[in-house]
């Protein structure tokens, strides 16, 4: 079946903890951070999406499971997840280590994620979100971390501030370690574009309901989310990848039909609303186009 969005309050259940007190007095999105020890690992975590963030210095082998990928993690490294993408935990190791800090958005200030929206796995989801450490790196970031531990537990005014910034620390040690590993260079607006458009589309997946369709479909949508001229977000992506905006966005959506379709007992009415279509006429339409076959036969053949 399709993942789930584990919320914050399921996550200290989960690893059987004390939900913290601003998480069970909170009125509306209130900001939460919290850090610890790497103690509660359990030999395989759900596969789901996560309302926030998750950042963590993992000493101990085992396999990401991250979206439709899997990450060997056999030696010390930064781990970051982002809430947009499912992803599970599977201890090789019977010991795990290391040390863990999550937040939600809320807490995410401009200032933290200022120059990082791209470079950094917690903001684009696009990036490879395992960063292996070397024995000095690990000392410092695990002195980063105890840090962050020292001053959650102060009465000092502006903790929240040191905490960002010894979370931004972190993440540059994660950066830094990945300099040698031919990623994309974003020299350029033009060359910043089309990462930006990739992850406002990956944003929006997986769908969770058909209660929450689809909210940006078109190329000239995303161009006025990323406030740039349709035609110029159309050259943009169409030089970096060889295909045009809207056969991206397609492909997407039709991947995404054909998960619901596969994993859930939606039916194909839903399925086409909750994918931006109020008509099913439309999607069986557009659906058909794109794969050669109905939805309704999809369903029933898989």
């Amino acid at each position: 079946m399709l993942s789930s969005i584990e919320t914050l309050g399921e996550f200290y259940k989960r690893t059987n903890q004390i939900i913290p007190s601003d998480l069970l007095n909170s009125k509306g999105n209130s900001s939460h951070f919290n850090v610890q020890s790497r103690c509660y690992c359990n030999k395989v975590t759900p596969y789901n999406r996560r309302d926030h963030y998750k950042m963590c210095l993992s000493i101990g082998a085992g396999r990401l499971h991250f979206a439709d990928q899997i990450f060997e993690v056999n030696q010390p490294a930064l781990v970051f997840s982002n809430p947009t993408v499912p992803y599970s935990w599977e201890s090789i190791a019977e010991k795990q280590e290391g040390y863990v800090c999550l937040f939600n958005d809320s807490f995410v200030s401009a200032e933290l994620k200022k120059g990082l929206e791209l470079s950094c796995p917690l903001f684009n989801p696009l990036l490879h979100p395992v960063y292996f450490l070397n024995e000095d790196q690990v000392e410092l970031v695990s002195g980063y971390f105890r840090q962050m531990m020292d001053e959650l537990k102060s009465d000092y005014e502006y903790k929240y501030e040191v905490i960002r910034s010894l979370l931004k620390l972190v993440i540059h040690q994660g950066i830094k370690g990945r300099a040698t590993d031919k990623l994309i260079e974003h020299k350029d607006t033009p060359d910043r574009i089309t990462p930006m458009f990739m992850e406002l589309l990956e944003r929006q997946f997986p769908v969770d309901s058909p209660e929450n369709p689809l909210k940006i479909k078109s190329a000239s949508e995303f161009a006025s989310q990323l406030n740039i001229h349709v035609n110029h977000l159309n050259y943009v992506v169409k030089s970096h990848t060889g295909k045009t905006t809207t056969q991206m966005i397609s492909n997407r959506i039709v991947e995404e039909a054909k998960t619901l379709l596969k994993n859930t007992d939606w039916d194909v009415a839903e399925i086409g609303y909750c994918l931006g279509f109020d008509y099913p006429a439309h999607f069986n339409n557009y659906f058909k186009k794109h794969t050669g076959i109905t939805p309704s036969l999809f369903k029933h053949n898989t």
